[in-house]
């Protein structure tokens, strides 16, 4: 048979045994890597019981010895599978909960590699004759994990998601760090290496580090050459192809760096920008393929290796095979020293996603090892350096892997039966029913909807509803005899809100109603608040608002830039930002009271509800109070601005319209091309950013303030010289209640609060205080300023002030009449200034 044909047709019997496996292990009850090994390892022993081989079989002399050095050679396994592999898992990690949790995903992935590779190593050399190094090797090979199943697990209990952000930056991390250590002890193996402490460090920095940066640095230049491919899926797909590829290949080859490293960072970048980079249908069309993808190369490489393991186990003596309890000891000690002993003390510091006790212990059960331990062990075996051990390390790796496939993976259902994880909790039980008397009443209203606009036949009609009326009472019947508590049913009000928060985010940007950037931020605040939501109720969600809406990057260093060197463009851009999330954010929580009022309030009862609703409209109007703060610190400038995110948006959704007809084939492609590229054409004209003006001088601050509008040009000037400027940050106290002012203050930019005199007066563009201090320097300040954002001051001293009155009296005048109406208009008595 021609090699070519003989290759395609092992391809398309593998995908076929592949997709079978899929069903199977539904219907048996077992994790699909177990049923996938253990076909391979029956293929694999048949064909070394009865040396038969398909291809031996089939194939010439040559042809045979071609395919079992390109197909079963350990270095070509890793280059054509694992690339996709750590790619498409790389994918689904949402990186910005990863870097919230950064902390505790290292300690799962990178010290509990490190410490099954040393734990491992050193139990395996204690009793056997082989090399430290060695040993190490194969405690590298074994500390990759594959905890696929206890994600799903997880999932399907309806775990936090920064527990599984958790899990699944363990499952990314580690076989990078994994395999990044073998290599490197591998290296270090070579008979012409002479290791240093200090070159051993600083190797392994430079190929973890430039693998990073190489990673990140190529997913970087993708991500500037999606928007020029014309929005085709397929054209973007193919370009996350060569970024997989290309940055295993050019890290490993060219650059002498891990090319493991390498790929995955490349695709934590290419998740973290695709959505937004490539639009939301072609990220999922892209995401699609890439999940097919990574089904191929997992299943496929994990029946590859399991064909050969037999034949790496025949090289096991019983004796040595029983040193395969060494290593299931000491991976599993190590696993449990970081889940028992690290992650508890990282809980109690807030550094890491909290885990209980069942949980915990499902997690140590589910330290499964998958292809990638078995691709290593392949390695081991081929690895001349090693000599004798070589052969029996790969085996004993080997054998470790499938006793997880096969006892661990095998029973991890039976143990989450056992921890009691599989069962709805008596409220979860209850909510449910609640659930599904809302659902009900929504049909109802659903096929009367129906039956009006189709005139169905009343008796049709009332059959229908008198079933579902009667399976609403029987549902609504157990909710009341299970009594749900308010707090459980205030729970699942806020989880539905924070899952349809989401919905309303990403609707918008599929309608392009929201821009890439502001989709981004809005999604992360969504899931933090989530989050929040599920661990502390009403209580974390509150404090993840105040926290959402607190925090403003960048606005620190662009006021720096700002008031130092006078570069406007980073501070007015952190401004556009921060107001075009808070616009959305208002869009978005209006969305929500309508979603709970009409859909949340049947399923959580009225009381819930109406928390509920209280909750949504404290959030609106903290919304609405930094958007005033903005307007008040710029008012012209958030003017301007507000036009232009409206009529971006407004142009957006008209693109979005075109694009849906051209879809539904009312309008061709010709016509379509043509009115978006009128589109673009007016967006770069009506949807240009205005130019926020911040540095105003004092003069031309003066002839904005009402106060001063009855001066002349020469004495406002005059006043302006004599001017001084302080800039505030949020939070700071200008002026102190029972301290004696030394100055008046005009306020030429930003927002601030006078407090202690009731209710609190807002100061903004061109308002003034402190002018009693130049009249009355012994009075106390009877209330505070505190300044509400970035705010420019300018200030006129006492002494100033003496020398303006002194050469024109009208400027005393002006100011003594604003003193007296601050007080009540009662005459001032000026005492006479100390001789100077």
């Amino acid at each position: 048979m021609d090699i070519v044909v003989f290759a395609l047709s092992a391809l398309a019997l593998a995908l076929a045994l592949v997709a079978l496996a899929v069903p199977l292990a539904r219907r048996i009850g077992l994790p699909l890597p177990v049923v996938i090994a253990g076909a391979g390892l029956m293929a694999g022993a048949t064909a070394a019981l009865t040396d038969f081989t398909l291809a031996g079989a089939t194939l010439s002399a040559y042809d045979l010895w071609f395919v079992e050095q390109v197909a079963f050679d350990s270095t070509s396994l890793l280059y054509i599978f694992l690339p996709p592999l750590l790619f498409e898992m790389a994918l689904a990690v949402n990186v910005r909960r990863l870097l919230d949790d950064i902390v505790g995903v290292a300690v799962m992935a990178v010290i509990a590699v490190l410490a099954a590779t040393v734990l491992v190593g050193l139990a395996v050399w204690a009793v056997t004759p082989f090399g430290l190094a060695a040993c190490l090797m194969l405690g590298a090979a074994v500390a990759t994990t594959d905890p696929a199943a206890v994600i799903t697990t997880f999932r399907e209990i309806g775990a936090p998601k920064r527990l599984l952000v958790l899990l699944e930056g363990e499952s990314l991390l580690n076989d990078a760090a994994a395999i990044a250590i073998f290599t490197f002890l591998l290296a270090l193996s070579a008979p012409d290496a002479s290791p240093t402490a200090t070159g051993v460090i600083f190797g392994f920095l430079y190929s973890f580090g430039m693998g990073a940066a190489f990673g990140l640095a190529i997913s970087f230049a993708a991500s500037r050459i999606y928007p020029l491919l014309g929005r085709s899926a397929v054209a973007e797909g193919s370009m996350t192809v060569a970024v997989a590829y290309g940055a295993y290949l050019i890290a490993d080859q060219w650059l002498g760096a891990s090319g493991v490293v390498a790929v995955v960072f490349a695709g934590l970048a290419t998740g973290s920008n695709g959505f937004v980079r490539m639009g939301p249908g072609n990220w999922t069309t892209v995401r699609a393929v890439w999940s097919q993808i990574g089904f191929w190369a997992n299943t496929l490489i994990l029946m590859l290796v399991a064909l050969l393991t037999p034949w790496m186990l025949s090289s096991l003596s019983l004796m040595q095979a029983g040193l395969v309890a060494f290593v299931y000891a000491g991976a599993f000690a190590a696993r449990a020293l970081i889940l028992f002993g690290a992650l508890p003390l990282l809980e109690r510091t807030g550094r890491t996603a909290p885990m209980d006790r069942r949980q915990r212990i499902l997690v140590f059960w589910g330290g499964v090892r998958g292809a990638v331990t078995l691709v290593l062990a392949l390695s081991l075996t081929e690895t001349r350096v090693l000599g004798e051990a070589g052969p029996v390390l790969g085996a004993l790796a080997a054998a470790f892997a499938l006793t997880t496939l096969f006892v661990n993976a095998s029973t991890l259902a039976l143990v989450t039966a056992r921890l009691g994880l599989d069962q709805l909790s008596p409220a979860d039980l209850a909510l449910r029913e609640r659930i599904i008397a809302g659902s009900i009443e929504r049909v109802r209203s659903v096929i009367q909807d129906i039956a009006a606009a189709r005139t169905l036949e009343p008796e049709a009609l009332a059959a229908v509803e008198e079933a579902l009326g009667r399976r609403r009472r029987e549902v609504e019947a157990k909710a009341e005899d299970q009594r749900i508590p308010f707090g459980e049913r205030l729970r699942l009000g806020l989880a539905i809100l924070c899952g349809q928060e989401a919905r309303l985010i990403r609707r918008g940007f599929e309608e392009d109603a929201i821009g890439p950037r502001a989709t981004s931020q809005l999604r992360l605040v969504a899931d933090r608040i989530a989050d929040a939501a599920r661990i502390g109720g009403r209580d974390g969600y509150v404090a993840a608002v105040e926290t959402a809406l607190g925090s403003v990057g960048g606005h620190r260093l662009a006021q720096l830039l700002q008031r130092t060197i006078r570069w406007d463009r980073p501070l007015r851009q952190v401004i556009e930002f921060r107001l075009t999330v808070l616009l959305e954010t208002d869009r978005v929580v209006r969305g929500l009271q309508r979603f709970a009022s009409a859909t949340v309030a049947p399923m959580i009862g009225d009381d819930a509800a109406g928390n509920l609703g209280e909750l949504l409209a404290w959030r609106l109007e903290r919304v609405q109070r930094e958007i005033d703060s903005i307007d008040h610190q710029y008012p012209a400038y958030a003017s301007a601005l507000e036009r232009t995110l409206i009529a971006r948006t407004a142009i957006r959704r008209e693109r979005h319209q075109y694009v849906r007809l051209h879809n539904d084939g009312v309008i061709g492609s010709e016509l379509r091309d043509d009115l978006i590229r009128e589109l673009d054409r007016r967006e770069r004209v009506v949807a240009r950013p205005p130019r926020l003006d911040l540095t105003l001088s004092p003069a031309a601050v003066l002839d904005t303030v009402p106060l001063f509008q009855g001066l002349e040009a020469e004495q406002r000037k005059a006043i302006a010289r004599r001017l001084r400027t302080r800039f505030t940050a949020p939070g700071e106290v200008v002026v102190a209640a029972g301290d004696r002012g030394t100055a008046m203050f005009l306020v030429a930019s930003g927002a601030l609060e006078v407090r202690g005199a009731g209710e609190a007066e807002l100061l903004s563009n061109g308002d003034f205080f402190g002018e009693l201090a130049l009249f009355m320097p012994h009075r106390r300040r009877r209330t505070s300023v505190v300044s509400q954002g970035f705010c420019r001051l300018l200030s006129l001293s006492r002494r100033d002030f003496r020398r303006l009155k002194a050469k024109d009296p009208t400027i005393e005048t002006l100011l003594r009449a604003a003193a007296e109406a601050q007080l009540g208009k009662e005459p001032l008595v000026i005492p006479e200034p100390p001789a100077e």
